[in-house]
């Protein structure tokens, strides 16, 4: 049997510390005997965890470390971190380097090191380096929100555990009488635009206002909110946690809409099929991030400044809005669904049967193609790997970018045993194959298997003029990855020996929201991307009612979008949340390139249901062949003026040219499709 150790404390007065911990709890209860460490905290806390007669419970820290050290001995301890907030502060991380020591053992004596379900609260650099041998030593990593994932450098990223816990079918039949309203107590009282707003709302619509008290520490602040929005406070009456919940719960069921600034308030509302309206008195992006990483953007409203009729407006057109968080909420509990699994599958499986997968580039928050298929890898759970970045560039040049390489090619050797390691490396063309080439020649050297992906959109040109150092870089390979025929028969020409497979860019599916008139292109700003041409059609267009052109961004050549004409938006470089924001309001986007491989903006376009343009170059035309959207030869202004003219004009062709889109992105190039492929390459290499 397998020991699972698990520290269940939190803040105790806090009911969506008990939600978090109790759904972890209940994953990990059919997989082994748990050890469970809840501090002092008080019963009602330990008993709404939901623990098990046979389950260990423990109120000593030094005794749980103390066990844990004897079962990773005997070879039969596994460690599971717990989720919810981490504070990344010298203070905040002693658990996390305290137990490297742990982990290392645990890992030795071929148990698994877990971590689901947690989100950092600060963002030190300093603390997160204090971090990092305990991210390098835990075998399954889902953070739940994407900062902290592009911030620590590792790992998938998943909904809150939260999104899993309440009614199984919410939004039956009950009767919604009730406005539910919850705002933190350690935060200044909303502004009295903000009480005008909401009691205008409850007025017109009927509603009672409830005021409750999730978070015990926020009774007086509940108090003078149900004063002021005349309305009644339900209070936290005693220690029983698991009763006060249910209690919550049920008027949650009863609410029409529920306004806090506390992200499991809200969370626990959706369970129940109630709308969820942030209303932030402050600047942070904490419910904002948590909740796009449940697909569900945009439930947020700074309140500090607003006045009373935009409140009116955010909180009325939240309580209509339920069918797009239904539509989250179970995208949501898909995902964890998914989580659930991996995390059965990482507990479960044997030591000598774990592989791990490095991947050489950079990922994060910066421009492109590249960078997001390295991101989207490090982000999703595969079934029979573990999946792992070492960065070798973050864009920067100058000594930080030696000491970037120099820091990958010390860490080469120690990446883990070669019968179960295989390094993937990222190259396009020019200084990867330099810098990403010469590593991965040297992982090969050092007996690792190898599989290189080969990206950009000039590799064909960069291999026709550079043939001894590409061939030198992929002779060492044990397979290679192309995007398209023509990139697999340029490598096949300078390696006949090579293993080359055809397998396409990949992203998850995407969320839509009510489609605007927006047309989206985003790429690099230039006449590569034929921006130029873009820009010309536009003009040629002619001013179309309603319909915006939103250019979004590096602006490599500033001049082709000077003096651009009426109805044209220039956003500049966009972080990549922001950008897909756009696609996911947009209805049509557009790239017209002059030079291609296979651009993830098409793919996330298509993901996004976006009727899409773009140019026959490289492998769009495998994308968009056979009416999955309109193809226009590259650098025709006429051709790609006359494609967004019909698509602008006709409602049905732009709804049926979306649909298209969208069906063969899922059949073909979703990461549910592609993913399984990509995993099974990489682990055949090592056969």
């Amino acid at each position: 049997m397998i020991e699972i150790y698990v520290p269940a404390i939190g803040q105790y007065d806090n009911i969506g510390d008990v939600i978090l911990r109790r759904r972890l709890i209940r994953w990990l209860q059919p997989l082994g005997r748990l050890h469970v460490f809840v501090g002092d905290s008080p019963a009602g806390y330990a008993e709404a965890l939901g623990l098990a007669d046979d389950d260990i419970v423990y109120r000593s820290f030094a005794a749980f470390y103390r066990d844990a050290v004897r079962d990773a001995v005997r070879g039969r301890a596994s460690y599971v971190f717990k989720p919810g907030e981490i504070q990344i502060t010298l203070a905040g991380l002693k658990e996390h380097v305290s137990l490297v020591p742990l982990q290392l053992l645990v890992r030795a004596r071929g148990g698994a090191v877990v971590r689901v379900g947690a989100g950092s609260r600060g963002f030190r650099p300093l603390a997160r380096a204090l971090m990092l041998p305990s991210l390098s030593l835990t075998d399954l990593t889902v953070w739940r929100d994407h900062r902290t994932a592009r911030f620590l450098g590792t790992g998938g990223v998943g909904p809150d555990l939260a999104f899993a816990e309440g009614s199984d079918h919410p939004r039956g039949d009950e009767e919604r009488t009730l406005l539910v309203v919850s705002m933190r107590g350690d935060r200044p009282v909303p502004p009295d635009a903000w009480f005008d707003g909401v009691r205008a709302v409850a007025e017109r619509r009927g509603l009672e206002v409830v005021a409750i008290v999730q978070v015990e520490r926020d009774r007086l602040h509940s108090a003078l909110l149900a004063e002021r929005l005349g309305g009644r406070v339900h209070p936290w009456p005693d220690a029983d946690h698991g009763g006060h919940e249910l209690a919550l719960r049920e008027l949650y069921r009863r609410a029409a809409v529920v306004v806090s600034d506390r992200l499991h308030v809200l969370i626990a509302a959706v369970t129940e099929g109630a709308p969820a309206a942030a209303a932030l008195v402050d600047a942070s992006d904490k419910i904002d991030r948590h909740f796009r990483a449940a697909s569900l953007p945009d439930v947020s409203l700074p309140i500090a400044s607003r006045p009373a009729e935009e409140v009116d407006r955010f909180v009325d057109a939240a309580a209509d809005d339920w069918p797009r968080f239904a539509r989250g909420l179970e995208t949501a509990r898909a995902e964890l669904e998914g989580i659930r699994e991996s995390v059965e599958r990482v507990l479960a499986q044997p030591p000598s049967r774990r592989r791990t997968v490095w991947h050489l580039g950079r990922r994060g928050d910066v421009a492109g193609g590249m960078t997001q298929v390295v991101n989207a890898f490090i982000a999703w759970p595969f079934e029979a790997s573990r999946v792992r970045l070492l960065t070798t560039r973050d864009g920067t040049t100058g000594p930080r970018a030696v000491l970037l390489y120099l820091g990958a090619l010390a860490r080469l050797p120690f990446l883990g045993a070669r019968r179960s390691t295989v390094v993937a490396v990222h190259l396009s063309q020019g200084g990867s194959f330099v810098r990403e080439g010469s590593l991965e020649r040297f992982a090969a050297l050092l007996g690792y298997r190898t599989v290189v992906h080969l990206h950009g959109s000039s590799f064909v040109d960069y291999a026709e003029r550079h043939p001894a150092r590409v061939a030198g870089v992929l002779s060492r390979a044990d397979a290679i990855v192309a995007l398209s025929a023509e990139t697999r028969d340029a490598v096949l020409r300078l390696v006949p020996t090579a293993r080359v497979e055809i397998v396409p860019n990949a992203v998850p599916t995407g969320t839509t929201r009510g489609k605007e008139r927006m047309v989206v292109f985003g790429g690099s700003v230039g006449r590569r991307k034929g921006v130029d041409v873009l820009v010309e059609a536009w003009r040629l267009l002619g001013p179309v009612d309603g319909w915006t052109l939103h250019i979004a961004g590096p602006l490599a050549e500033p001049d082709v979008v000077v003096d651009a004409p009426e109805g044209v938006v220039v956003h500049g470089a966009l972080a990549h949340d922001a950008l897909l924001a756009l696609l996911e309001r947009s209805a049509i986007a557009v790239l017209p390139s002059r030079d291609e491989a296979m651009p993830m903006f098409v793919l996330e376009a298509l993901a996004r249901r976006n009727a899409v343009i773009a140019s026959e170059v490289g492998g769009v035309p495998s994308l968009l062949d056979g009416g999955a959207g309109a193809l226009v030869p590259p650098g025709d202004i006429a051709a790609l003026a006359a494609a967004l003219r019909r698509l602008v004009d006709d409602d049905d062709a732009r709804a049926a040219l979306a649909d298209a889109g969208y069906a063969r992105f899922d059949e073909q190039f979703s990461a549910r499709s592609v993913y399984p492929r990509v995993e099974g390459l990489w682990l055949s290499v090592l056969s």
